[in-house]
């Protein structure tokens, strides 16, 4: 045996690139640096070694030839490859192709074809009785039934996989298995056990040396910091994994570290940096993959061109649904949706179609847990459906998602400092996307104040917000608020001009503030009831200190949200819509639950379209009213 293949079979691939690099003799020896090449992650390399190799006859390194041409996203060609090299083939080699063959047809859209193929080599090997090469070819099996959204048997070949894989010697397999549970609890919003599982992978993780798996399970702890919204972490992985991915040269990551970085950037409105992402993939717009597509279109809702988005996300989703990648065509017809609500298009024609089909999907797939995020996004467009006859029915299982859906929108891109504040049903502070935490209950009533109130003293401050406070104290609980706000936000966010006797008070001019009840007040006016119900969560400024001013804030509040619901109930019942009442009454009564003439029309709505089940509830509410 020579000191290469000896090498090889220790696993020890950087050494035999080393010692067979610019010195390979043969046929053997040029498979065994291309095929070291491809555990390393030099791909480009290994399609020169392999190539060499394949023409001088060496027979495996015809099969992984075609395995780097897979994973250089050449698909077609691998396809093509493969259909002239694998009946020339036997044995384990032949079989090692078939799943290869497979997986790049999974990946151009030929999923069926794919899936056979890829179960004829995974029979194969279990009558070759060859147990840990058969058990990656089940894990292989187990990922393409997940993205399918096949999540039942995805988890049933997993959960024999894993047992199969050894930790020890060579745990590169294992760590796939483990990243691929890790993936399933995070489609089923089950962040600790995904957690619990992500920290065993990367104990293992050092003994396989390999900067692919590396990479791929950066990937999936940035998801998992994604949809636990640790926005932070998420940014600081993505951008470690961007140099490791183009290193690598693998196509699907690459394709998926640049959509992620480019999503996160226009989260954040850095709309040109976003694009840049998606442009150094390095091919032009018209042949871009459709993650690419359904990232652009998400991009360009985003920043408001709501007709190029539904373009994209058309285009996006007929790959997709052509591709039979389920969970993902759900985002994107959900996106679709929504730029099709804020274009005012005909909601029958576009708005409903596409959310009835991501809707139907997910209740299918039971995996909301991964479009949690998008949810909070779109909030505007799941409360709309909540009030549309045609989706309210196929809505009512996504309520305890919406109760934690916070709508507000994002801010422009800009060198300011950008404070996302929440006054309705809670009281929180994000800076630039992070939440900041206060000691003293009055510094977030004092922030949205000054932010509604500009050029205030401090004497009209303690007396609008603390007016049962006499007036020493309530200077000195001023005082102390302002300073605490600066010390967590910024020295300059809080700035005073005028006597030194008697400052006024405003936020500095670096400042951005996003309120959700000033953009709930924009819905109102505007009558976008969907968007105002998505941005009510509750009481304004709940929990602060009793105030006039506060009072006032919290019944114009509901005032403007019930008078507007009113006004559509007054319509649907002219109409004798008396399902669209039922639906309006439930949200007005989620505003203000002790109007009895909005729970009597209810009632009389109901009698018309209700099942009895339902009809009773309503009818029972009713009368606890009365009777109470």
């Amino acid at each position: 045996m020579s000191q290469a293949q000896r090498l090889f079979e220790a696993r020890q691939y950087e050494a035999v690139v080393t010692l067979l690099l610019g010195h390979a003799k043969g046929a053997r020896e040029g498979a065994l640096l291309g095929i070291a090449l491809i555990r390393v992650g030099r791909l480009a390399d290994a399609e020169v070694a392999l190539t060499r190799a394949a023409m001088q006859g060496d027979a495996e390194a015809q099969v992984e030839l075609g395995n780097v041409l897979r994973l250089l996203g050449r698909f077609e060609d691998a396809i093509d490859y493969f259909e002239t090299v694998t009946p020339t083939l036997s044995g384990e080699l032949q079989l090692r192709a078939l799943r290869w063959w497979g997986v790049a047809e999974f990946r151009l859209g030929r999923v069926q074809d794919g899936l056979k193929r890829v179960e004829r080599a995974w029979h194969g090997y279990l009558a070759l009785g060859d147990g840990e090469p058969g058990a990656r070819v089940a894990l292989c099996l187990a990922e393409m039934h997940r993205v399918t959204g096949n999540e039942k048997r995805a988890q049933a070949l997993l959960t024999e996989t894993v047992h199969a894989l050894p930790a020890d010697e060579y745990p590169g397999p294992h760590v796939e298995a483990l990243k691929l549970l890790l993936e399933l609890h995070l489609g089923r919003g089950e962040y600790r056990e995904a957690r619990v599982i992500l920290d065993r992978a990367k104990l293992v993780l050092p003994q396989a040396h390999s900067p692919r798996l590396t990479a791929l399970l950066l990937g999936s702890e940035a998801e998992l910091c994604r949809l636990t919204r640790d926005t932070q972490t998420y940014g600081w992985v993505l951008e470690e994994l961007r140099p490791l991915a183009d290193q690598l040269g693998d196509h699907d990551l690459r394709l998926w570290t640049l959509s992620r970085l480019a999503e996160l950037y226009s989260l954040h409105g850095q709309h040109g940096k976003a694009l840049e992402a998606l442009l150094s993939f390095g091919s032009m717009p018209a042949d871009w993959p459709a993650e690419l597509v359904a990232t652009h279109g998400i991009l360009q809702r985003r920043r408001g061109d709501l007709r190029g988005a539904q373009e994209s996300l058309t285009r996006a989703a007929g790959l997709l649904r052509a591709a039979g990648r389920i969970p993902e065509l759900c985002r994107v017809q959900l996106h679709a949706a929504a730029a099709a609500l804020r274009c005012g298009d005909d909601p029958g024609q576009a708005v409903v179609p596409a959310l009835t089909e991501a809707v139907t999907h997910l209740l299918r797939l039971r995996q909301l847990g991964e479009f949690t995020p998008d949810f909070e996004e779109l909030s505007e467009l799941l409360h709309y459906a909540l009030l549309e006859p045609d989706t309210a029915t196929l809505m009512e299982p996504f309520l305890e998602h919406l109760a934690d859906l916070s709508g507000v929108p994002r801010p422009p891109e800009s060198g300011m400092t950008l404070l996302n504040v929440k006054t309705l049903g809670r009281q929180a502070v994000f800076k630039d996307g992070i939440e900041v935490t206060f000691t003293r209950k009055g510094c977030v009533p004092l922030l949205v104040y000054l932010a509604l109130n500009p050029g205030r003293t401090r004497v009209e401050i303690q007396l609008d917000l603390w007016p049962d406070k006499d007036a020493a104290t309530a200077g000195s609980y001023v005082r102390q608020c302002i300073k605490e706000v600066r010390d967590r936000l910024g020295h300059g966010l809080i700035q005073h001009q005028g006597p030194h006797h008697a400052p006024w008070y405003r936020l500095g001019p670096e400042v951005h503030v996003e309120l959700d009840l000033t953009h709930l007040l924009d819905a109102v006016d505007r009558r976008e009831t969907a968007r105002a119900l998505a941005l009510y969560r509750g009481d304004f400024l709940p929990g602060a200190d009793a105030s006039e001013w506060v009072d006032t804030k919290r019944d114009a509040l509901r005032y403007a949200l019930t008078f507007e619901l009113s006004a559509q109930m007054v319509r649907a019942q002219s109409q004798h819509d008396h399902r669209r009442v039922v639906l309006l009454a439930n949200q007005y009564l989620r505003v203000d639950p002790y109007d009895r003439s909005v729970m009597e029309d209810r009632v009389t709505a109901a009698r018309h379209v209700a099942s009895p089940q339902e009809l009773a509830q309503y009818t029972a509410e009713l009368r606890r009213h009365m009777y109470n």
